[in-house]
């Protein structure tokens, strides 16, 4: 009898060991779990994150190459090659005038239009039309604040917006139809001479 008290005080002893082991690595399990869980969802978000930023960001490249996609598609109907020289006017366009805001101050300035030169058509419709385009360019010119004319990013918005002022003078087609024959386009304008006094 003695024996068997001493197996039952043995195996009572062991298995409350075994049992606070088992408890133990449960809770190590669960305690786990939930941290691996936990790292798994701060993951996902951190994922989430960067994936939002860098959609933000292509939107961005997206809108900025669309833009500059654009402008080689002008350029491309205006028959313009990227980094070619074109054709150009017989002579600059010369024009003086007072500056807005500035008593006295007047700027001098030579405007160079550039075109494709396979559109010959487009380069008689730009003499026939000088006129009209020393116009619009007085009226550029005259526009713009003394601080705009003395930067180079000032000139460079001023000549971007001769060339979209003057194509928009020109027709679209060289018999004026709409189904016709392209004319072409103005690629470019530069100062030839810029002054002011």
């Amino acid at each position: 009898m003695a024996l068997d008290d001493e197996k039952t005080t043995g195996e009572t002893t062991a298995v409350p060991v075994e049992d606070g082991r088992k408890a133990a690595i449960k809770k190590w399990a669960i305690v786990s779990g939930i941290m691996l869980l936990f790292i798994g969802i701060m993951i996902g978000i951190a994922m989430f994150s960067v994936n939002m930023i860098k959609e933000h960001l292509e939107t961005e490249e997206t809108k900025n190459l669309k833009k500059q996609q654009e402008e080689t598609d002008d350029s491309k109907i205006a028959g313009c090659k990227t980094g070619g020289v074109g054709a150009t006017l017989a002579a600059p366009i010369e024009v003086t005038v007072n500056i807005g805001g500035e008593d006295g101050r007047f700027v001098k300035c030579g405007v160079q239009l550039e075109y494709d030169p396979k559109d010959t058509k487009l380069g008689m419709e730009l003499e026939s039309r000088s006129v009209q385009i020393k116009n619009t360019i007085i009226e550029i010119m005259s526009s713009k604040p003394l601080s705009e004319l003395n930067t180079n990013e000032g000139k460079r918005a001023i000549r971007e917006q001769i060339v979209v002022e003057v194509n928009e003078i020109l027709p679209k087609t060289v018999d004026g139809k709409p189904n016709g024959k392209p004319l072409g386009r103005v690629c470019r304008s530069y100062f030839d001479s810029f002054m002011i006094q």
